[in-house]
């Protein structure tokens, strides 16, 4: 079993780096509120019909195509560039090599995917946990777009990458969490951050992550 930044890492069915083939599995069960009643096989919205797993697939894939086909077209070394700005703006956050160091500890987090020039920043009160929740979890499949069928702006999810994906990790350890996870958030152009949503805690369900909805322009 291999280990990454000192803890171990399964591959799982998603394996430990993320590729198109196991990108989108297809899953029928509702993960959200119910929509319009023409999509689920059941009165309680409880099951998607086969029709809507078909598009929701092909939606996805396009979708992933699409985000790849423009991380390919970022420059690397302008990201580093970002990165480096970054840390001298923000002489709190430290690099980590080893997250045991990090369990239990709060505070703000940066994993950075080199291969993709993309970062994504969060906050927490267990950093070492947080991070590997990352990992191992997955977006439902009908959360792979947000919002549902918003294909040519959807920005992948932190939780669709893999472990190996993240490269670098910083840390600022606090315990004033989310009130500055924005503020760092926007010190990043836009092409280079993975984040889905603004900063911030979220109380007001679906509507509220809508308005906070980052997109980024995926044809342009």
């Amino acid at each position: 079993m291999p280990y990454h930044f000192g803890v171990k890492v399964m591959e799982g069915k998603r394996g430990l780096k993320m590729t198109r083939e196991k990108y989108a599995i297809v899953n029928d069960r509702n993960s959200l509120v119910k929509f319009s009643e023409d999509i689920y096989t059941d009165e309680e919205g409880k099951f998607y019909t086969n029709e809507w797993c078909e598009n929701q697939l092909r939606d996805s894939l396009e979708n992933y195509d699409l985000n790849m086909e423009y991380f390919s077209l970022l420059n690397h070394g302008e990201f580093c560039e970002e990165i480096e700005g970054f840390l001298k703006r923000n002489r709190q956050f430290t690099e980590v090599y080893d997250l045991n160091l990090y369990d239990g500890k709060s505070g703000y987090y940066m994993m950075v995917l080199d291969e993709y020039s993309q970062v994504y920043i969060g906050t927490t009160n267990n950093i070492k946990r947080r991070i590997r929740q990352h990992w191992s979890n997955s977006k439902p499949f009908d959360r792979l777009l947000f919002p549902m069928g918003n294909v040519d702006s959807s920005i992948l999810s932190i939780d669709s990458f893999r472990a190996l994906d993240t490269t670098r990790i910083y840390v600022y350890e606090t315990n004033k969490t989310f009130t500055d996870e924005d503020e760092f958030i926007i010190q990043f152009p836009a092409k280079f951050l993975c984040n889905r949503l603004a900063g911030g805690k979220i109380t007001g369900g679906l509507l509220q992550a809508i308005a906070m909805m980052k997109e980024r322009n995926l044809k342009g």
